[in-house]
């Protein structure tokens, strides 16, 4: 089934007012203020009381019965994800686990299904989008009377829970208070958001979701043998015929959920006879893949069309006549455009994209439409695009009202835009963040500290205190400097040690260079293979050099160089994949 749901926008959100600060915001600072439970989290029920179509989009597939959903088609992911999920359940510190994949693809669904067979008994959660989910863990202990088998924190499409932030702190932190982290993702928006490494030469990603750094259950666009019989076995008239049409271009689940229908009609562009109408839809495409990802009003679709009018533009069409295209059903499918939340509001269908520079016009509407939470992820993603300028209009405000997160990520923006006084102003905005507790920033603060100014004892202050917050880089960062130190060489190793402990890929990688510059060969070449077996192409390449030097291990060697030039050509594809937004002509 489609995995894209109408559920109502970040200015929807019923219940008491919250707070700027969102979920993207460090889980160990405490909320402003004390938060009334809101009555989301009273009224939630277990897992096994929901319906069919609580969870995910009710898209219907016509049929001589159409009756609602198709019955639910074992995946052969299934027993991988509820292993994952019995694991998470019992792990006392909280796991998330992550379903991912391409738009419609049924990972929703999958995902729903599997906790309906592990998790029946537990209290499900679903925080409306916009919800600030810092109180979650303070609100789940008080309310653990509910939910003797303890909750389940529902984050269907995750990126569009969270402005720019998922730190394992939350994650742990609800993990304390018995509840497990279930959420689904785009594949294409985890590689965007997930931490690694940053080329200084390319758009910055973001890297601010410590608890991405997980392995996903990944539901994969077309269906295995197996998984089209046991479709045909159903008896559902519907998914036969979809495993029937099933082709390279669309899928099963994607035949269920009217790509085949959609998409000739958006490739056509705005020469499909709808100029009017195609602009309105790119208009809605792309507001929420700048940020504003929730329903919109026509009248908000409409102040962003017209940078999507061709030039010179054809005759067009009226108002109403564009929206009624943009809108219509087709074979009793979603149009272009779907309902979502409340009435009168509406969002493109899920698996449109567009590619290249947004419009001007368009980013001044997404800074105008956007909610305080929602300007956070317009600025980020503006400073992914390197429009500094619409990051600034956008993060600027925040920051001086003293919010965080804001905060951090101006301080990320000046640290971007050169040197002389941005370096200062973003050394000033880290500082300003870190004391109050945001652990990026100490990280933040730490490197500019030491890799530009050369303190070193400073830069060393801030790795200890984001270390002792639990950051997942600061234990191996302190570990980097300390080996750089004359006669703190034990420090450096035990520091690594420490982060590995932590399971940092890195610290495994940092240790093997630690240990090879001691003379300590045997014990650099195992810690070199670990993380080279974690993906690290520099640790596959220090590795090969190693076994080179060793007679009858040629062949090993090989294989890791040409498993690290494997790896390079995959981060220069990512890399190149990220740079759409610096193309202005590649828009289609």
């Amino acid at each position: 089934m489609a995995d894209d749901h109408a559920d109502d926008h970040a200015r929807d959100v019923h219940g008491p007012s919250l707070p700027a600060g969102g979920a993207h915001e460090r889980a160990d600072v405490d909320p402003p203020g004390t938060l009334p439970v809101p009555g989301w989290v009273d009224s939630a029920v277990p897992v096994r009381q929901h319906a069919v179509g609580d969870l995910f989009a009710d898209v219907r597939v016509p049929g001589s019965e159409d009756t609602g959903f198709p019955p639910y088609v074992a995946r052969d992911v299934d027993p991988q994800l509820d292993s994952l999920l019995a694991t998470a359940a019992a792990a006392p510190r909280g796991e998330l686990v992550l379903v991912a994949g391409p738009p419609n693809v049924g990972k929703t669904r999958t995902l729903a299904a599997a906790l309906g067979r592990v998790l029946p008994d537990r209290v499900l959660l679903a925080p409306p989008r916009g919800t600030d989910l810092r109180p979650l863990p303070a609100w789940l202990n008080a309310r653990a009377e509910r939910a003797p088998r303890g909750w389940v924190i529902w984050l269907d499409d995750l990126d569009h829970h969270l402005a720019s932030e998922l730190p394992q702190t939350l994650v742990a932190a609800l993990g304390a208070a018995d509840a497990v982290v279930a959420a689904t993702i785009r594949r294409d928006r985890l590689e965007d958001l997930r931490p690694g490494d940053v080329d200084e030469d390319r758009p910055r990603l973001w890297t601010g979701f410590s608890a991405l750094d997980v392995a996903p259950v990944v539901v994969a666009r077309r269906w295995s043998p197996w998984e089209r019989e046991r479709a045909r076995a159903s008896g559902d008239e519907r998914l036969a015929e979809a495993v029937t049409a099933a082709d390279e271009r669309f899928g099963v689940t994607e035949r269920l959920a009217a790509g085949p229908v959609l998409e000739p009609i958006w490739s056509g562009g705005p020469d499909n006879g709808h100029p009017r109408g195609y602009a309105l839809v790119a208009a809605a495409v792309v507001l929420a893949r700048i940020g504003v990802s929730g329903p919109l009003t026509r009248e908000e679709i409409e102040a962003a069309h017209t940078a999507y009018l061709p030039d010179p533009p054809p005759l067009l069409e009226d108002a109403d006549q564009a929206w009624a295209w943009a809108t219509r059903r087709r074979d009793g499918l979603p149009g272009l455009l779907v309902p979502a939340g409340r009435q009168g509001r509406w969002r493109a269908f899920g698996s449109l994209t567009l590619r290249g520079m947004p419009p001007e016009g368009v980013w001044r509407t997404a800074l105008d439409l956007a909610t305080e939470r929602e300007r956070i992820t317009v600025g980020v993603t503006a400073l992914s695009a390197r429009r500094f300028d619409i990051a600034e209009a956008a993060l600027e405000p925040l920051a001086r009202q003293g919010d965080l997160e804001a905060m951090y990520h101006y301080a990320d923006l000046t640290s971007q835009r050169g040197t002389g006084k941005w370096k200062w102003m973003a050394q000033e905005w880290f500082e300003k963040a870190a004391e109050r507790g945001h652990v990026d920033a100490m990280v933040e603060l730490g490197r500019l500290l030491w890799l530009e100014e050369g303190l070193e004892s400073w830069a060393e202050e801030w790795y200890r205190k984001a270390a002792d917050h639990g950051h997942p880089d600061a234990v191996c960062a302190l570990a980097t400097l300390l080996s750089e130190e004359p006669g703190r060489e034990e420090e450096a190793e035990e520091c690594y040690r420490r982060a590995i402990d932590q399971g940092d890929p890195d610290a495994m990688q940092g240790l093997g260079y630690h240990l090879r510059d001691a003379g300590r060969e045997e014990e650099a070449e195992t810690w070199f293979l670990r993380a080279a077996e974690q993906g690290l192409s520099d640790a596959m390449e220090q590795l090969a050099g190693m076994l080179a030097k060793k007679p009858g291990r040629e062949q090993e060697a090989a294989t890791w160089n040409r498993r690290a030039r494997a790896q390079h050509a995959a981060m220069r594809e990512r890399f190149a994949d990220a740079e759409w937004w610096l193309e202005p002509g590649s828009w289609k």
